[in-house]
């Protein structure tokens, strides 16, 4: 073999193995940030379905960690414990609020927002415009987290004139809110929480608190049949039927 042929092939070989090694230490590198980007959604809580491709799998907050602040309307559960409690907190501008919740006589809808999140604008953008509320909804309150972990000047320019919005963190974890934005449906009358959950759109929480109400129901016409089966009415006593009864006219 001529020995300029043998020298080229050399650097050849040579060239491909300083290709193949760095080809090694990037996919080795990538591997490596996979691994450590894997181990942080962990760390929130956030799991993914079995290869990574499964877009109907929930995002599950662990609810030993901190609540993640991102977007995904495929969560619908909060891990608050079901009590509702009043919010105390502060507004954009500096001010002192208090809502009230407990034994009102009003439903409100709360609607837990960030300046950041893309699908917070939206609705951001929304109540700025004054939607018309649901039939089953008497007030809207905006809460973000408390100035601390929120841009206060950013909230300056969101926020609406007709809703209040208040600052507190505390209620985020007394609510036990996931992500955002959040919605949570309490009534003050009876002091409960009748509905939540996650949402991309106005049009969503309009048919969440719609599933609410109909739950609600449900529930209402369920304890009536329970009392009145204690009491030893049964779907077919007379006295369901006072039309039908003697010297009673229909």
């Amino acid at each position: 073999m001529d020995s300029g042929v043998a020298a080229v092939m050399v650097i050849l070989v040579s060239a491909l193995t300083v290709v193949v090694l760095l080809l090694t230490i990037v996919v080795l590198g990538l591997l490596r940030s996979h691994g450590e980007m894997l181990r942080a959604f962990n760390e929130l809580g956030v799991t993914f379905g079995h290869d990574g491709a499964d877009t109907t799998s929930a995002l599950l907050p662990d609810p030993q960690r901190k609540p993640v602040p991102h977007a995904s309307e495929r969560v619908v559960e909060g891990t608050g414990d079901g009590t509702v409690r009043d919010i105390s907190g502060t507004t954009p501008r500096g001010g002192s609020l208090a809502i009230g919740l407990v034994n009102r006589n009003e439903r409100t809808l709360l609607a837990f927002l960030t300046s950041g999140c893309t699908t917070c604008k939206n609705f951001w953008d929304a109540f700025r415009n004054d939607p018309a509320l649901p039939r089953s909804v008497d007030r809207l309150v905006i809460v973000t987290r408390s100035n601390d972990e929120e841009s206060p000047a950013a909230l300056v320019n969101l926020a609406p004139e007709r809703h209040a919005v208040v600052m507190s963190s505390d209620a985020w974890n007394d609510y036990g809110v996931p992500v955002s934005p959040y919605f949570v449906l309490v009534d003050g009358p009876t002091g409960s929480i009748e509905g939540e959950g996650a949402a991309s759109t106005w049009t969503q929480v309009g048919s969440l608190l719609g599933r609410a109400e109909a739950d609600v129901e449900a529930e209402n016409e369920r304890r009536i049949d329970a009392d009145l089966d204690a009491a030893g009415i049964t779907p077919n006593d007379p006295s369901l039927y006072p039309h039908d009864l003697p010297g009673v006219e229909s």
